[in-house]
């Protein structure tokens, strides 16, 4: 009865998938990091060393429609916002009212770039497809819409019951491995991201403290908008 009861679960689980297209099955595994349209998140990142902590940052990240305004709340950079436009990443200094354009993949914090904190939705940057469905997992290759991507290339494992990310492995254009993610859920949400990159003696850990309905107004998602004040 144990074996029967198993089998009928996985035949349950794989004919969930075979309904569902790779993009279907993607903006789902979205929903771990986020469920909101317009979001606002609390997130921590810790930089770690041989098992100690060496560097933590907290940031405010609000999200909506594929892009993100980002807060520094504490550390050297304090003060500093950071933008995910569809025009671009920006940053701006605390101290100056220009905004200063970056790559989305520049390091932020240890293994953990720019673009990992602010590119919160896969579904926006990349196009899914299905190339390997096994036992409990699905995988699926996501390849950039355009240049300005935080990567070239992403594999990401789904689970085949709720399409919860597991892991994922980042690529650039020349086909080099440059990351890889192991992701943490606590019931419906996405806890942790694990990052790490060649050293294995190093991680950066991203820990989402919070995530909360939150509409922010359209004009502080241009560069010139950017530092206004959230209400």
């Amino acid at each position: 009865m144990k074996i029967l009861r198993i089998l009928t679960l996985l035949l349950l689980s794989f004919s969930v998938i075979a309904r569902m297209s790779a993009d279907e099955l993607l903006q789902v595994a979205d929903k771990f990091r986020s469920p909101y349209q317009y979001a606002q998140l609390d997130i921590r990142i810790d930089d770690f060393k041989n098992g100690t902590i060496k560097k933590s940052r907290n940031y405010k990240v609000y999200h909506q429609d594929g892009q993100s305004l980002v807060d520094v709340l504490d550390g050297a950079d304090k003060g500093n916002r950071v933008l995910l436009s569809n025009k671009g990443m920006y940053v701006a200094p605390k101290r100056s009212s220009r905004a200063v354009r970056i790559t989305p993949i520049q390091r932020l914090l240890g293994q953990a770039s720019y673009g990992d904190l602010a590119g919160l939705k896969f579904s926006k940057n990349y196009t899914p497809s299905i190339i390997e469905e096994k036992d409990d997992v699905t995988v699926l290759e996501l390849i950039a819409k355009k240049s300005s991507a935080t990567y070239h290339k992403i594999i990401l494992s789904i689970t085949n019951d709720n399409q919860r990310p597991v892991d994922a492995k980042a690529y650039l254009v020349s086909g080099k491995l440059y990351k890889q993610m192991q992701y943490d859920v606590e019931g419906e949400l996405l806890k942790t991201i694990t990052y790490k990159g060649k050293n294995k003696n190093k991680k950066t850990i991203m820990t989402f403290i919070s995530v909360k309905d939150k509409k922010i107004p359209k004009r502080l998602l241009t560069s010139r908008g950017m530092r206004n004040a959230i209400r």
